[in-house]
This record gives structure tokens, sequence and C-alpha cells, in this order.
């Protein structure tokens, strides 16, 4: 699948009271475009923190928090991911969309292919890009 087409897929099937928090660069840019509303969150300027503000929001509200993070940006923040795994928070949904490189700021590869992600959090969903 295309970066695009998972954001739609994603973007799909959120409810009206759930809130979406978005990493920074394309993958917001895409939400934006697809479906802006306001429990979107885009977070722009701190790669590697969409996890855990998603973390600290789903622990305080009932809706259901979706964190729609890079490759690049949930390595940055595997800490969250192995603290989203021991909290099982069921209202957070975490997705990485993983294209294997940091694309919003040029390309650069990231060594994503060099882990996984889902034996660090169970809750995590990887998408790979094509």
């Amino acid at each position: 699948m295309h970066r695009r087409d998972i954001v739609e897929f994603i973007m799909c099937q959120v409810e009206k009271d759930d809130v979406v928090i978005t990493s920074t660069g394309l993958i917001s840019r895409e939400v934006y475009d697809y479906k802006d509303r306001p429990l979107n969150f885009y977070m722009m300027g701190s790669m590697g923190n969409a996890l855990a503000i998603g973390i600290g929001l789903a622990m305080h509200v009932k809706n259901k928090v979706w964190v729609i993070n890079g490759d690049g940006s949930a390595l940055m923040g595997l800490g969250a991911m192995v603290t989203a795994n021991k909290l099982h928070l069921s209202n957070l949904k975490h997705y990485i969309i993983d294209n294997g490189c940091h694309e919003s700021t040029g390309g650069q590869p990231t060594s994503s292919n060099d882990i996984d992600f889902k034996s660090i959090s169970s809750s995590t969903m990887v998408f790979r890009v094509v």
C-alpha cells in the first residue's frame, strides 16, 4: 500500500469522538488533506513524541485515541512503545507507517528493517509502504 492509502484506511475507521494524534511531517499533512477535524492533533516539530502524547491523553479521557506514526518517529520514541505495551490502554491505538526512511526530512534511511515493532508493543499495528 502507499502511505496515502494507509492514511485513508486508518482515518475511515475513526469515529466522531475519537482523538487522532499524527506524527510530524507528511503523515500530518495527509491526514489534514483527507480528514481534517477538530479532534485531530497535528504534532509538528517534535519527532518521536506522538505516542507519548497519545498515552498521556488516553490515560485521562474515555475517547479512543489513535496515534499515527512514521517509522523514523517510532524509532525515536521506543520508550513510549514499551510504556504503551505495559499500560495496555484499551482506548489507545498505535499505527506505524513504515517506508524505511525519514521521508519528511529528505529520505534518509531508518533502521526499521532491523527491528520488530510488534515485539516491543503488541498493540502496535505496522503498515509497510511499497
